[in-house]
């Protein structure tokens, strides 16, 4: 599925990007800290390498505006990248739909 692989490479990106520096976890209440945040985008990237898409849902909404990833993005300094980030998920989302 074409969808599955334009979202792992948002995923990659992601990652990349919370693991390049400190993120500042203060404007979002679902993760502790960033290694909590890395663990879940790991095991999402998991399980859609294994074709399994049952939290896609939950992943959407990581994305969503005003979400965790967003209030991540915005309070470290990378908002910019997560818009379009954002943006080219919601299109593979909803082709994956």
């Amino acid at each position: 599925m074409k969808s599955a692989a334009e979202i792992l490479g948002i995923l990659d990106q992601v990652m990349a990007i919370v693991q390049s520096g400190p993120q500042d976890m203060s404007w979002q209440s679902r993760y502790a800290d960033a290694a909590e945040l890395v663990g879940d985008l790991t095991d999402h990237s998991e399980r859609i390498r294994r074709g399994d898409t049952s939290r896609l849902p939950d992943l959407w909404f990581l994305f969503v505006a005003t979400g965790p990833l967003c209030e991540i993005a915005a309070s470290s300094g990378w908002l910019a990248a997560y818009t379009v980030l954002g943006n080219r998920f919601d299109r593979s989302y909803e082709r994956s739909r």
